[in-house]
């Protein structure tokens, strides 16, 4: 089954598909766009085999594009919405792509650009679908495009006949490209088919215990990462729930979607939920309609799952901050915490259908509670990397008749099968000989809740190595920065061996982030620096 097949069979039954703004657009509607915009793309000669780059943020066109290219047999090339163009030309260059689609406002910025270019380009006016005036007042501010032989106007595709003859793809093949992007390591281009995809959707029931149907999805994480589109979008589509798009993250609107009945489900980093938190109006709201939120991404904080769970609790909702793990190479989540079967600390067992192993570096397998690098295998694999041979026979390894993503994640199995994560190989430090693991480290800090909010354990070689611990406080703690810093540091002398101990610490206002809300950890260098260090 195609991801464009997995939503025909809500076509009829009158539910709700997205919810964009104050508008709700039912699967009916959904399916008559998307079998317009087909029409539309193959009147402008996209087909089959075809790589088209999609430049867009989480928009109702966005969702037609994805499910319209699917069908037509076409490879999308998912980059960030906030790409600039000359980014999106070398990003085309590399993947083959001869056509993009972009928002218009792009077009005042690189007109020249845009104009010489020997690439087709199709804009979206991302106001289209919010209303008549604002859609005009889009065009009053940005430049409107004028149509030639490699410019289009996207938004077009509404007054065109919905397609008929549609020919299912091969599941197994690349049907998108996802760019890996994380602080550490070459970015790389992700080959991801339908089967994967699809086979992920397919565990959302195993996952909250109970069918999505009717229920409705946050989609604020973008469609360039992978947990947006396959779980923030395809999952509550392909299980007859909606999707609630939002262009950017907005603490307000979600609140009001979930006063609403609109939001059920959240997914996102911990970005978001800090966000939330920090709300006044989000412990007042009707979190009884908030049934599960799922977190994943670097350093969650104990303290955020704790306060979260706290406030959900007072306020009788049944709703749980639930830790998970994933990678783009596996369609982001393979494992997860539930409500039945959950461990603080732990991300969680593996989804149905995926198996978690623990090896060393050669390969020999470990057992339970023994830290060693994650290995997953299972049906939601990607492909492999885009013209990387040698890193793919290297990421993706056959053992025991299986083949098994290579993670460079470090971690161990407890008894029970629950994943306990000791942060990235990259991020494994050697002090002397010896491993230092800063999600220890890390979590030693984030321990003292009532005055450490976020903790991120650093490596610099200037001069001889040493670590330099930065940390995020409570702001309800009563303790000034020079009395936390000394608490941190009396709790990991009591813990760590001296070799883990960070040579400094400092107290940030907050951490560098990625575009997803990551930290990124590239960037403490030059705040360290900054210090006077």
């Amino acid at each position: 089954m195609t991801l464009y097949e997995s939503i025909l069979k809500y076509e009829n039954e009158g539910l709700n598909a997205l919810y964009f703004e104050n508008k709700s657009i039912t699967y009916k509607q959904l399916l008559i766009n998307i079998r317009k915009m087909i029409t539309y793309l193959k009147g402008k000669g996209i087909k089959k085999g075809d790589i088209v780059t999609v430049v867009l943020p989480n928009i109702p066109s966005t969702v037609y594009l994805f499910y319209a290219l699917d069908a037509l047999g076409v490879i999308q090339n998912i980059v960030h919405p906030l790409t600039p163009a000359p980014q999106i030309i070398k990003t085309m260059e590399e993947v083959g792509s001869k056509n993009a689609i972009v928002l218009a406002l792009e077009y005042q910025n690189y007109k020249e650009l845009f104009d010489s270019s020997n690439y087709n380009f199709f804009f979206v006016n991302p106001m289209h679908d919010k209303s008549f005036l604002m859609r005009h007042a889009f065009y009053l501010k940005f430049k409107k495009v004028k149509e030639n032989n490699h410019l289009f106007l996207l938004d077009k595709f509404h007054s065109c006949k919905e397609e008929t003859n549609i020919i299912s793809r091969d599941i197994e093949e690349p049907s998108i490209y996802l760019h890996s992007g994380g602080t550490t390591g070459t970015p790389k281009v992700i080959e991801i088919s339908d089967r994967a995809i699809n086979n992920l959707a397919m565990k959302v029931d195993g996952i909250v215990n109970q069918s999505i149907k009717g229920k409705s999805m946050l989609a604020v994480l973008p469609t360039f990462h992978g947990f947006g589109l396959g779980m923030g979008i395809h999952a509550p589509l392909a299980n007859g729930a909606s999707s609630s798009l939002m262009i950017k993250f907005n603490a307000d609107k979600v609140i009001e979607w979930i006063n609403q009945n609109k939001v059920n489900l959240i997914i996102g980093v911990p970005q978001l939920y800090q966000k939330l938190m920090k709300n006044p109006n989000f412990s007042s709201s009707k979190l009884s309609n908030l049934e599960f939120s799922f977190i994943g991404g670097d350093n969650v904080p104990p303290s955020l799952i704790k306060q979260f769970n706290e406030l959900m609790k007072a306020n009788n909702s049944s709703c749980m901050l639930l830790e998970g793990y994933g990678l783009t190479e596996t369609v982001t989540v393979c494992n997860v915490n539930t409500k039945l079967d959950f461990k603080d600390g732990s991300v969680g067992k593996p989804l149905r259908g995926i198996e978690i192993q623990i090896r060393e570096n050669d390969l020999n397998l470990l057992p339970n509670n023994e830290i060693g690098e994650v290995y997953i295998s299972g049906n939601t694999t990607m492909n492999g990397y885009l013209n990387d041979i040698e890193t793919t026979n290297k990421t993706l390894i056959n053992l025991d008749n299986k083949l098994w993503v290579k993670t460079g994640d470090l971690g161990y199995l407890d008894n029970d099968g629950f994943l306990f994560l000791k942060g990235r190989m990259k991020r494994m430090f050697k002090i002397s000989g010896i491993n230092v693991y800063p999600s220890e480290v890390e979590k030693i800090a984030t321990d003292l809740v009532d005055y450490v909010k976020d903790a991120s354990l650093e490596y610099f070689d200037d001069g001889k190595p040493h670590m330099v611990l930065f940390l995020i406080k409570n702001k309800q703690s009563n303790k000034n920065d020079n009395e936390i810093i000394e608490l941190v540091t009396n709790e990991l002398n009591q813990k760590l061996l001296k070799y883990s101990l960070p040579k400094k610490i400092f107290i940030l206002d907050e951490f560098p982030q990625t575009r997803v809300g990551k930290i990124d950890h590239s960037k403490f260098k030059d705040i360290y620096h900054n210090e006077g260090v």
